[in-house]
């Protein structure tokens, strides 16, 4: 029998900032925590004591899914 164990890859707020494949400032990414409950990111998001951590494939899916939404209410 084999297991398939899955490895995401988790990256704080600062980590995000500072990756130049992202263009976010640390402002704008914790906007977006803040109304996670109504932008559809509080699946990527994780918590951890205090700590807010974001799964970085759930992160760039939800940015795809914001440009389709903004091309369907146009």
């Amino acid at each position: 029998m084999t297991e398939t164990v899955e490895s995401h890859v988790y990256c704080t707020v600062q980590q995000i900032v500072d990756d130049p494949s992202f263009c976010f400032s640390e402002s704008m990414i914790r906007y977006y925590i803040l109304h996670a409950h109504r932008n559809g990111l509080r699946k990527a998001l994780r918590k951890i004591g205090r700590k807010i951590v974001i799964r970085r494939d759930l992160f760039v899916t939800w940015i795809e899914e914001q440009a389709t939404e903004r091309r369907c209410k146009r």
